[in-house]
């Protein structure tokens, strides 16, 4: 099925369907991203942050296996010949808030000098603009179906966002406690930017 028959966002708020493609979209695109900066990490010989951003993406992957399972357990799936089929977006089709997936880490605030706190603060706001948007559509509505879904998914992403913020509340511990050792930040082969 294609998107072209779901032409308005509405369709995210009733439609099952819609909603499911568009939260293993979220969670799917969410892990593919952490993946990537995970290996721009590891590039750069940043063990710390590379091995933080892999186990951030299995929470994301692991929420996306489990949205697609439950779909398929509802008879959906987005293989043919599998019960009714989720539609199928391109990635410009989806009905986002702000244009984008809400459960990104966004390139702009990133970069391979950032400490772990940056990444769980980073990897915090992303979690609680997911739960966000679950709230959102389980707020607006009518479809009962859809709302009880979008708790459910709220409620996980509430639970990974305490799961990071207890992490983050441990290495703040730790480096109050720490001898103080600032870390030197400059960069001495930064990027050729032409004007």
């Amino acid at each position: 099925m294609s998107a072209a028959f779901y032409d308005d966002s509405s369709s995210l708020y009733e439609n099952k369907g819609v909603f499911l493609a568009h939260s293993i979209a979220l969670e799917q695109e969410a892990a593919d991203r952490l993946h990537e900066l995970a290996e721009t990490m590891a590039v750069h010989n940043n063990r710390v942050l590379y091995q933080l951003l892999m186990e951030l993406a299995a929470y994301s992957e692991t929420h996306a296996a489990n949205i697609r399972e439950f779909a398929r357990a509802e008879g959906r799936s987005t293989l043919a010949g599998q019960g009714e089929p989720l539609p199928r977006f391109k990635a410009w089709e989806y009905f986002w808030p702000d244009d984008e997936s809400p459960e990104i880490f966004h390139n702009g605030r990133v970069h391979y000098l950032m400490s772990v706190e940056d990444a769980l603060l980073t990897a915090l706001e992303v979690e609680q603009s997911a739960e966000s948007f679950y709230r959102n559509i389980a707020k607006c509505t009518a479809n009962p179906e859809v709302k009880t879904l979008a708790e459910q998914f709220a409620e996980e992403e509430q639970e990974h966002a305490l799961a990071i913020s207890t992490r983050l509340s441990i290495v703040k511990d730790a480096a109050k406690n720490a001898p103080s050792k600032a870390l030197d930040q400059t960069d001495f082969d930064p990027p050729h930017m032409p004007e």
